[in-house]
């Protein structure tokens, strides 16, 4: 019954650095009479069943960004509607997007905990079930290589001996709205790309969330989680507490989800075993993913940006002592809304199956992680021109049968080259007397991105959230891969009371 511990190590290429939670196998504690169930924990702490009975993401499509999958697991088997990829194989033509064992481990998991069939290869065939399971998943692979070696994973795109996963990553954001995407989920980080501003701006304008992970980075949050308006979350333990390499301190995180101890199954010398444990802020980022599908498909004709208003006024908080406490639902009576954010745990904690409860076609239609203020891309300006308005259809999407099926094959180029901003950056003028000016401003855009980059990380990390208040101390805890320990108070107020992680002090 092995256990993937998710302690991510950090890498930096030419042109991307790239960190996703796997690691190494460890053995499940011998306390665990059923591990699969003991890893689904997060399911009855979500009301998961509830959630379901109202949507169980029909009608959506999730966009997974990740590595190769393997859709022949039990788990997904029928579940992948497409698998591509941009990436170019050492000898020519696209590398394969489907795999199986190891390679496959990290995506074909993330997979399983968006659309899972609950089917699989535990005692009694039973496997890990999504918390959308009936969402249309699309899977775009941007990284390859080893996961547990993340200093080799790599993707090139017009040479495939130059790394750029973060321009993939763009690239995938791009096409993934092209084949009709309304939840994004991206369980990786990389170093900034020119080419995110203009993919999440593609996005925005066709109304998707994009959801990413905080990369099991304790106080540093990468690409795409920088990206104004994106859905950004850390993650936390069967009682609400931060993980040991959960971000914290930073009020670049939105949300917090369970992301310790969860089954995703892995690959082992013997094979698929669905009852494979692990933990990190990828699993984290796909539950709260598939949770937002789950949460739009019972309210088809809210948008995009009133799904993320429901699920930010609907965070988990339960009622003791006359305090509020951050909790995994909504416990109590007259619990007031979210008004502002924690340093470490965002809104709070996502709770969709209490969300879905709400009025969500008549919230607010603009997006709340959007910040309107500091150095932020793209700019709140820039989100607003491109937001549909209210009634408004977002525009229509090409057909995505081109890349339907999953396969190592050729596959389509984007409507518009991820290389490139839309607005056609490298496309200005045609006269040598051009040159200069062209290489200048080039010069000028990489170093106004550089800087940008910098104040958004940090002088500017208040940026995101206009009501985040200052938060007291977050008591940091040793790196001793124990987990359940009560995290020191998060110290902000909601409403005029205590709102906290929820462990008693």
């Amino acid at each position: 019954m092995p256990r993937r511990s998710t302690r991510p190590r950090r890498i930096a290429h030419a042109a991307a650095a790239l960190a996703v939670a796997v690691g190494a196998v460890t053995s499940v504690p011998a306390a665990s009479a059923d591990p699969l169930d003991d890893g689904q924990w997060w399911r009855t702490a979500m009301g998961v069943d509830e959630l379901n009975r109202a949507g169980k993401g029909s009608g959506i499509t999730v966009a997974l960004i990740d590595g190769p999958i393997d859709s022949s697991v039990p788990e997904l088997e029928g579940r992948v509607a497409s698998s591509t990829t941009a990436c170019l194989a050492p000898g020519g033509g696209v590398r394969p997007s489907t795999v199986k064992g190891v390679l496959a481990d990290h995506a074909t998991s993330m997979a399983s905990l968006i659309v899972g069939s609950g089917r699989g290869t535990a005692r009694g065939g039973r496997g890990i079930t999504g918390i959308a399971p009936e969402a249309t998943l699309r899977h775009y692979a941007v990284t390859f290589g080893d996961p547990r070696d993340p200093e080799k994973l790599s993707c090139g795109l017009e040479d495939p001996s130059v790394n750029v996963v973060g321009d993939a990553t763009a690239k995938a954001i791009r096409q993934a709205v092209t084949d009709g995407a309304k939840v994004i989920s991206i369980s990786l980080s990389t170093d900034y790309s020119n080419d995110y501003v203009p993919a999440l701006l593609d996005a925005y304008r066709a109304g998707a969330i994009v959801v990413a992970s905080t990369n099991n980075d304790t106080r540093q949050v990468r690409w795409p989680g920088l990206g104004n308006g994106v859905v950004t979350v850390t993650h936390v333990d069967a009682k609400g507490n931060l993980d040991d390499s959960a971000t914290r301190r930073n009020n670049l995180v939105d949300f917090a989800a369970p992301g310790t101890a969860i089954a995703t199954g892995t690959w082992t010398p013997s094979g698929w075993r669905s009852d494979g444990i692990s933990d990190g802020s990828s699993q984290a980022t796909a539950i709260t993913a598939g949770g937002l599908a789950a949460l739009w498909s019972a309210h088809p004709e809210a948008t995009g940006n009133q799904v993320l208003q429901a699920a930010r006024q609907a965070v988990g908080m339960r009622a003791e002592g006359g305090k509020y406490f951050t909790w995994f639902r909504r416990v109590g009576d007259d619990l007031p809304a979210s008004t502002g954010k924690t340093e470490s745990y965002g809104f709070g904690i996502v709770a969709p199956a209490d969300a879905v409860k709400l009025d969500v076609d008549g919230l607010p239609l603009t997006n709340p992680m959007v910040a309107d203020k500091g150095v932020v891309q793209p700019t709140a300006e820039e989100i607003a021109a491109v937001t549909p308005a209210a009634g408004a259809a977002p525009p229509a999407s090409a057909s995505p049968s081109a890349s339907a099926s999953p396969s190592g094959a050729q596959a389509p180029e984007p409507a518009t080259d991820g290389s490139v901003d839309a607005a056609g950056e490298e496309g200005v003028g045609g006269g040598s007397g051009l040159v200069l000016l062209v290489v200048g401003l080039a010069l000028l855009a990489v170093l106004g991105a550089a800087v940008a980059l910098r104040l958004r990380t940090g002088g500017a990390k208040a940026a995101r959230d206009g009501n985040t208040h200052d938060a007291g101390t977050d008591g940091i805890q040793d790196f001793d891969n124990t987990h359940g320990q009560a995290a020191a108070t998060d110290g902000v107020a909601a409403l005029t009371k205590e709102h906290s992680n929820g462990v008693d002090r």
